[in-house]
This record gives structure tokens, sequence and C-alpha cells, in this order.
């Protein structure tokens, strides 16, 4: 499984760098409105953030507790991809079929990285530099 998440970060930071390209060079031709701008800024900035996190999870599956930690990889994977294409959707299709998909996904976010923590806190490292 750690190879699964090192595989879904570095996808996210492919796919995050494109879109980030994208928003630099061509969505001013598409979008004219600057809180849209932003919002497109921030879905790409978390889904960065969330790539590195995955090869975070990956390096916790040597380190903690792993159902603890696939379960902290699922919520971000849930977390980020709704988040950042909730908010692709809205701005580059003005499509929000569920207003409340880009909180809750931020949750999930959350709730990833607090179970991460309790997988650091509850476990007896095989092995680790910390």
């Amino acid at each position: 499984m750690k190879h699964f998440w090192s595989f879904i970060g570095a996808l996210m930071l492919a796919s995050g760098v494109a879109l980030g390209a994208y928003g630099a060079h061509g969505l001013h031709n598409v979008v004219t409105v600057q809180r849209s701008i932003d919002a497109f800024e921030y879905a790409v900035l978390y889904q960065l953030i969330s790539g590195l996190g995955f090869f975070a999870i990956a390096w916790g599956l040597n380190h903690f507790r792993e159902g603890l930690v696939n379960l902290a990889g699922l919520c971000l994977l849930i977390g980020s991809l709704g988040f950042s294409v909730s908010l692709y959707l809205l701005v580059l299709i003005e499509w929000r079929p569920f207003p409340l998909i880009t909180p809750i996904s931020g949750g999930f976010m959350i709730a990833a990285w607090v179970i991460f923590a309790l997988a650091s806190l509850t476990s007896h490292p095989r092995r680790s530099i910390f």
C-alpha cells in the first residue's frame, strides 16, 4: 500500500503543477472574476500540499500503525479530491451540484491529519528517525 500512496501523491503533484500552469497562463482568458481566480489558486495549492501529504502517508506506513495510516490516507484522498475538484468545477464550468462538498472535503483533510497524529502517538515505531 505504501507504493499506492506514493503513486497517488505523484499524480496529485503532476496534475497540480499542470493546473497551476493553466491557472497562470490560460485561466484569465476564461475567467475574469478575481474571486473565482483566487478559488482556483486555492484548489491548486491544497492539491499540491495534499500531494506531498501522500508521501508522508507512505512514509508513515513504515513507522506507525498501518490501519490508522491507511485510514488517514483514505480521508486525505477523499478530502483533497473533493475539495479541489469541487472548486475546479465551480470556477471552470460554474457547476456546484452539492454546495457543501467543499467544506465537508476540508473536514476530511483535517480528519486525515488528526488520524495520522493519533497513529504516531499510539504506535511503537518499527523504524524511525524521530
